[in-house]
């Protein structure tokens, strides 16, 4: 009952995102500021929400995207950007829709997981081309996965990491453990962002 539940949850939730809930998660950018930049986005976290998430839980758990597919409306994710009231699971999650939704001519996806990636990480991965490339050769699995799979959320303080497990066309699966830190320094203080993704 209760896996069946959390199950419910997240589709919930997952539906409640890409509807376009903003006053929930905190939405994206007005239509006006949509264009694709790969310039940091300051963040001041001032997103009014009337309802926030408890950080402390797992937040998607098992929820399999490839399962609630026709339930959703995926690309509405593109338009997200950082703001500190979402949860370390929901980053995560954002982040891996985007690349399952990448347009390879404008790379909007793969830009949505670079306004997430932390400072550090963008200093290791170096400018926007980098991590372009970065994602296209080391990452190929996540881009326009058919499906996904997220296992429980590990937090511990200001760190936590989950694993995502990535479907392609031809049913082979590629296994990735995403990390986010909660920031600690301005202008991205006390949002979560990923520090880095590897393969699991």
């Amino acid at each position: 009952m209760t896996q069946h539940r959390g199950v419910r949850l997240g589709v919930v939730c997952v539906v409640a995102l890409l509807a376009g809930c903003g006053a929930l998660f905190g939405g994206g950018p007005s239509p006006a500021e949509s264009a694709v930049t790969p310039a940091p986005v300051p963040t001041d976290g001032a997103a009014e929400t009337t309802a926030v998430p408890d950080a402390d839980q797992e937040y998607w758990g098992n929820a399999s995207v490839d399962t609630n597919r026709s339930a959703v409306t995926q690309p509405r994710v593109l338009e997200l950007r950082p703001n500190c009231e979402r949860p370390p699971g929901l980053v995560v999650h954002i982040q891996v829709l985007a690349l399952q939704n990448n347009d390879p001519a404008t790379n909007e996806g793969i830009n949505t997981t670079w306004q997430f990636a932390s400072p550090s990480n963008r200093d290791l991965t170096g400018p926007y081309a980098n991590f372009v490339r970065t994602i296209q050769s080391g990452f190929e699995p996540l881009l326009n996965a058919t499906g996904v799979r997220y296992g429980p959320l590990d937090r511990d303080g200001d760190t936590a990491s989950q694993p995502v497990t990535v479907v392609n066309r031809t049913g082979a699966t590629t296994s990735y453990r995403w990390t986010v830190e909660k920031q600690t320094e301005a202008p991205y203080e006390g949002c979560w962002m990923t520090a880095g993704v590897a393969p699991a």
